[in-house]
């Protein structure tokens, strides 16, 4: 099977948010800094209440509320850093053989992904995971990076089942 097919900035981008939601190590940190770092927004009214001749009343509602916010907001800031930190990337040319133009072979013996500056070898049993999403298959060759695939290269979805069905089979996995 081969494949060409271009990669964007916005697929780097998909692929570092699925990672944060995917990988144990951020997964974990993704939730403390979410949730739990956001709960001293909770012990700040008792704080301020020394300072201030406001009722704690006041400042619960006030800092429930921003608890609140950031906890509903988190995942959209997180996702603008991480675009933010993306583009700088790119723009000082790092990881530019990422985003481009890719022909990816699949053979019996693995996988061949050349882009216009990089070719990526992976054997079929170095492969760590195969995970999809709503817009991309990420084949991990460790536990921090993958060939990104657009679902959208494949002509159908009987192909794109193929394509799976294939890659699990050579990695021993069942679908």
């Amino acid at each position: 099977m081969n494949f060409k097919y271009d990669l964007n900035k916005q697929d780097l981008i998909d692929f570092n948010m699925f990672h944060i939601t995917y990988s144990k190590l951020t997964r974990r940190s993704y939730f403390i800094q979410r949730y739990i770092l956001s709960l001293s927004f909770l012990f700040l009214p008792f704080l301020l209440r020394q300072f201030t001749n406001m009722p704690i009343g006041y400042w619960l509602a006030v800092f429930i509320l921003l608890y609140l916010y950031w906890v509903a907001f988190y995942p959209r800031r997180l996702k603008k850093i991480v675009s933010r930190r993306i583009s700088k990337m790119l723009a000082e040319g790092k990881n530019n053989s990422v985003v481009g133009t890719h022909n990816l072979a699949i053979s019996e013996n693995g996988i061949v992904d050349r882009s216009e500056t990089s070719e990526a070898k992976t054997q079929f049993g170095s492969i760590a995971d195969i995970v999809e999403d709503k817009e991309h298959i990420f084949i991990y060759v460790n536990k921090d990076s993958a060939h990104i695939i657009p679902i959208r290269i494949f002509e159908n979805e009987d192909q794109k089942k193929e394509f799976l069905a294939f890659l699990n089979q050579k990695v021993g996995r069942a679908n």
